[in-house]
């Protein structure tokens, strides 16, 4: 039986970790100067909406839709230029591309640079669905992601889930997926007591080994 996988994308088959710390920086000095500090330790990973609300803090919530837009504008300008590929992703997504295993691509991260990423990586070929926040009108969480790939081909119903972050984990566990930690990722400081883990990995090329 051949094994399938879907990948989570920043912290797991990407970083771009400085560049999004530099934009929430940069732009809550400009709006929010006094949450600077908090800004410098928020968790890379979640949607773009919920982390800025958290930065921001109760006290400047009205300051939300002007930071999200400052941040799309200045992220979207420098993304390819301050995202790198961890080591040996391109080797190991060619090889499951080869061997014709099903990858799936889902990310909190919006369309517009996952795509602008995806076709500077030459990645298009290699996933049969790209799954981002706002892929539809409405925004969507990883778990209802998740439950799109499993919807549109139940072949990803016994699939590996790679992701680097708690909510990757709980959205495994809770599609019944077998979940892959990428113990190199953003999630190294959270708490994974209650996270059913397959295994972890240190580099990509070490999932290779669970196909059969």
């Amino acid at each position: 039986m051949t094994q399938a996988f879907i990948f989570d994308f920043d912290g797991t088959l990407v970083d771009s970790e400085q560049a999004i710390y530099q934009c929430f920086q940069s732009i809550t000095e400009q709006l929010a100067p006094e949450r600077l500090e908090y800004s410098k330790n928020i968790l890379i990973g979640p949607p773009l909406c919920d982390t800025a609300s958290e930065i921001l803090g109760t006290e400047h919530q009205k300051l939300l839709d002007e930071f999200v837009q400052l941040f799309i504008t200045m992220h979207d300008e420098q993304v390819i230029q301050h995202t790198h590929v961890y080591p040996d992703v391109d080797h190991v997504l060619k090889h499951l591309h080869e061997r014709n295993i099903p990858m799936a691509l889902a990310t909190n991260k919006r369309v517009a640079p996952t795509q602008k990423l995806i076709n500077h990586f030459n990645w298009n070929k290699y996933f049969k669905f790209i799954e981002c926040s706002d892929s539809e009108p409405l925004i969507k969480n990883k778990n209802s992601m998740v439950k799109k790939i499993i919807k549109n081909d139940s072949f990803f119903k016994n699939a590996f889930l790679i992701g680097d972050t708690v909510n990757d984990g709980l959205v495994a566990n809770k599609n019944n997926l077998k979940f892959i930690k990428a113990s190199y990722g953003y999630g190294k400081k959270q708490d994974w007591s209650s996270i059913k883990i397959f295994n972890q990995i240190d580099h990509l090329y070490e999932i290779l080994e669970y196909l059969y």
